[in-house]
């Protein structure tokens, strides 16, 4: 088959849609489909800026949402113009949110949408758009439009799929988050060079959020109970991998918490060097949180870090439930609930046997269930 795969998002870029789109096409390929991405980093530079940043940023002064209204649309536009073009080389379109299907829908090739998250919530959530605004409804309308013209809706989480019905009142496939597993067979020297490049403190149990930096992630969490971890536990590096709109504010609680030696913030990883990161870490620490509407979907982020055989200490929320059997292929914890998200950072540590069968566990459930390869071939059933 020919396959296109669109977004109006930058790719590749930080975050867990791109990797999506990456695994997806080599996992595509490695059946034999020939497979091609159509994204935001298409209409780069000059008329980006022109185009959109910078009318985006002048409109959202004048009113919150208006600017990332204006720039979604017009993201949208400029991608039905590229789609337009080669449209007709493809069998189906597989696009990757709201504004990509509204791009591809006037045309005549299928078009499937991936449903990765709840956009207009998302949008709340970041800060990008006030709840119960002119534009929120506006988010909220395009995004049922896109649920109902899609010719094929696939949700990567059985709550994602309930959302949809709900908003929608179609019935969506459910395909769960998955990922290349091929790519952590890397060798001791490849991780030790990674470790240098971003002087990783190796002498020390690492404890690594591989997340952006944004409220529904519940990034800050981790530090409020690294105080306590540390009181028992000095020999520790939080580290945060990733960057996002709530950087300064991590920063500063670190400073005022005097926790300056014991935490480090990477910014943004090629996710090529993540492998090495959860290599390297004792704990990975996926503490989302339910917000504005927002819940976590099947996380890549928890599906890397089981993948690398480490142990992953999780929110009960969304798809991380779906995907995690607490005390056998990882930990879940209640969202917010500090003394237990630092009892279980201090058991994994003390108890290394428990963290080792703990991480051979999840990486054998990831293996068996989460691979690019059974994916890809769920999605060519689906596209056929």
């Amino acid at each position: 088959m020919q396959i296109l795969l669109s977004t109006i998002f930058k790719y590749p870029h930080e975050g867990g849609l791109s990797t999506h789109i990456s695994t997806l096409k080599a996992g595509l390929e490695e059946l034999g489909h020939e497979v091609d991405v159509v994204s935001g980093s298409d209409f780069r530079g000059i008329l980006d800026f022109l185009t959109i940043k910078a009318p985006s940023r002048l409109l959202n002064q004048l009113s919150l949402g208006k600017g990332q209204w204006f720039g979604d649309r017009r993201r949208s536009s400029l991608l039905f113009k590229k789609l337009k073009l080669v449209h007709e080389n493809y069998d189906v379109i597989n696009t990757q949110d709201i504004f990509a299907t509204l791009a591809s829908r006037q045309l005549k090739t299928k078009t499937v949408q991936t449903i990765h998250g709840y956009y207009t919530f998302e949008a709340i959530s970041r800060g990008a758009v006030d709840d119960g605004s002119s534009y929120a409804h506006k988010f909220k309308r395009s995004e049922r439009y896109a649920y109902k013209t899609a010719d094929e809706l696939v949700c990567v989480d059985q709550r994602l799929k309930q959302y949809v019905k709900h908003e929608s009142g179609r019935e969506a496939f459910t395909i769960p988050n998955f990922i290349n597993t091929h790519l952590f067979n890397v060798s001791n020297d490849q991780v030790n060079s990674i470790a240098n490049k971003h002087d990783i403190p190796i002498h020390k149990n690492l404890l690594l959020v591989p997340r952006r930096l944004t409220e529904k992630n519940g990034v800050i969490y981790p530090i409020k109970a690294l105080k306590h971890v540390i009181q028992t536990n000095p020999n520790v590096c939080l580290i945060y991998a990733g960057s996002g709109e709530m950087t300064e504010e991590l920063k500063s609680l670190v400073k005022e918490e005097n926790l300056g030696n014991y935490v480090k913030f990477l910014g943004s990883v090629p996710h090529e060097d993540m492998i090495a990161l959860y290599k390297l870490s004792q704990i990975i620490l996926i503490p989302s949180i339910h917000t504005k509407g927002v819940e976590e979907a099947t996380s890549i982020a928890a599906l890397e870090g089981m993948a690398a055989g480490k142990p992953v200490v999780a929110s009960s929320i969304g798809g991380l439930k779906e995907l995690i059997q607490h005390e056998y292929n990882g930990i879940l914890f209640e969202e917010k609930k500090i003394d237990d998200l630092t009892n279980h950072i201090i058991g994994l540590l003390n108890n290394r046997e428990q963290a080792n069968k703990l991480g051979e566990q999840a990486k054998e459930y990831v293996s068996q269930n989460h691979s690019h390869i059974q994916a890809a071939k769920k999605f060519v059933e689906m596209y056929t």
